[in-house]
Order: C-alpha cells, then sequence, then structure tokens
C-alpha cells in the first residue's frame, strides 16, 4: 500500500484476499491522494469493523470512479462511514455493496449523502433490504442529480412503503431499475404504475420473478403506454 501512492496503477484487484478491518488503515494510505487510481475491487473481503472507517475517510480525497465492496460482511453500522466516503465526493460514479446486510437505522445516513455524491451507479442487489428501508431510498433518490443505475434485486421491498420508493422514482433521474425478486404482489401494481406513469428518464425496468398476477397488473400496463420505458423484464 505505501508503494501504492508512487505507482501510476488505474486499477487494483484484492478480490477475495481475506482482508479485514485491519487492513483498512493501510488501504487508506494507498489511496490517499493518490493520482492515478481509478477502479479499486475490495469484494469478498472481511472489512466490517472500527477501522472502515479510515478507508472511507481517505476515499474522499481519492481519485478513485469505482469501487466495490461486494460481500464484505458490512452491516448497517457500517453506513456512517459509507455516508462519510460518498458525502460531496467529486469523482466515485460506481459503488457495488451488493451481499452485504445493510438494513437497520443507519441506512439513512447512507441515502442522505447519495443526495449530494456524483455516483452514477448503484447497486444494492441481495442486501437484506425490506419495506422499511423505502422511506430512506426515496429520499435518497429524490430529485439525484446524477444516479442513473439502481439495482435493488434480492431484496424484500414488498409493503406499504414501497409506495414512497415509487413515488420518488417520478422526479428522479434514473434510467435503469432493478427490481428482479423482491417478492413483489398485485398489490404493488398499482404503486409501480405511479412511478413510471409520465416518467421522463426511465428506459429499462426489471420485475422479474416476482408475483404480479391480479387484477392490479392492467394498472402497471395502463401506466406503461404513456412512459418512457423501452425494456420491461416481468
Amino acid at each position: 500500500m505505501a508503494a501504492l501512492t508512487t505507482s501510476r496503477i488505474e486499477e487494483l484487484i484484492l478480490y477475495s484476499n481475506h482482508l479485514t478491518d485491519s487492513s483498512c488503515p493501510h488501504l487508506a494510505s494507498g489511496i490517499r491522494n493518490n493520482q492515478t487510481l481509478r477502479t479499486l475491487n475490495l469484494s469478498k473481503n472481511n472489512l466490517e469493523g472500527p477501522h472502515f472507517t479510515d478507508l472511507m475517510a481517505a476515499l474522499t480525497t481519492s481519485r478513485i470512479e469505482e469501487l466495490q465492496l461486494p460481500y464484505n460482511r458490512l452491516t448497517d453500522s457500517s453506513c456512517p462511514q459509507l455516508a462519510s466516503g460518498i458525502r460531496n465526493n467529486q469523482t466515485l460514479r460506481t459503488l457495488n455493496m451488493c451481499g452485504n446486510n445493510l438494513e437497520g437505522p443507519h441506512f439513512r445516513d447512507l441515502m442522505a449523502a447519495l443526495t449530494t455524491s456524483r455516483i452514477e451507479e448503484l447497486q444494492l442487489d441481495n442486501t437484506h433490504l425490506t419495506d422499511s428501508s423505502c422511506p430512506h431510498l426515496a429520499s435518497g433518490i429524490r430529485n439525484n442529480q446524477t444516479l442513473r443505475i439502481l439495482d435493488l434485486s434480492w431484496n424484500n421491498l414488498k409493503g406499504p412503503h414501497f409506495s414512497d420508493l415509487m413515488a420518488a422514482l417520478t422526479t428522479s433521474r434514473i434510467e435503469k431499475l432493478q427490481l428482479y425478486s423482491n417478492y413483489l404482489a398485485d398489490s404493488s401494481c398499482f404503486h409501480l404504475a405511479s412511478g413510471i406513469r409520465n416518467n421522463q428518464t426511465l428506459r429499462i425496468l426489471n420485475l422479474s420473478n416476482n408475483s404480479l398476477e391480479g387484477p392490479h397488473f392492467r394498472d402497471l400496463m395502463a401506466a406503461l403506454t404513456t412512459s418512457r420505458i423501452e425494456e420491461l423484464q416481468v
């Protein structure tokens, strides 16, 4: 990591290296003010812990554009540190958090920080999110100017607060939304319809592996006629 600071490396892959929280200060020293590194892949390690904050603090002064953190055993308690890393960050465009467990009260911190970040692609698939996360997701995407791709696949977003997420979708700039395998039912179709009706940016919507059969499915199809969607997967 000390040598990284003077190298010209643009992509560093440390996938599945048994790195733990104790490695975070060293990772931080490597990326802090590094002028060339653009992609950092830390997938399938175990970075959860008190020193994760060091890595996130260094992220704010790095030039990293893509950060991969899938399957790092990160929990809701990591969300405030993640929030500090992306808040007002000028370079980060892609953040992959899939396969962690982010459900909890601090998830809202991450979503609040999203509103001032420059992130264009956020992957939150298989992060144990439930309906109670939908208001926080809504606050994160509402009027966000940069987010274009949001992956929420393999969560469980069915419930009364799903309507909050769909209401926020109408004013977001999202172009691709993945809701694959979210236990959505026919009762969700009314909210989905309100989300896509007259939406000006959404082009791709994936609703595969849900259970949308029922009388309200027609609401979704009716809204499709006035949306800008080019690809719908059901």
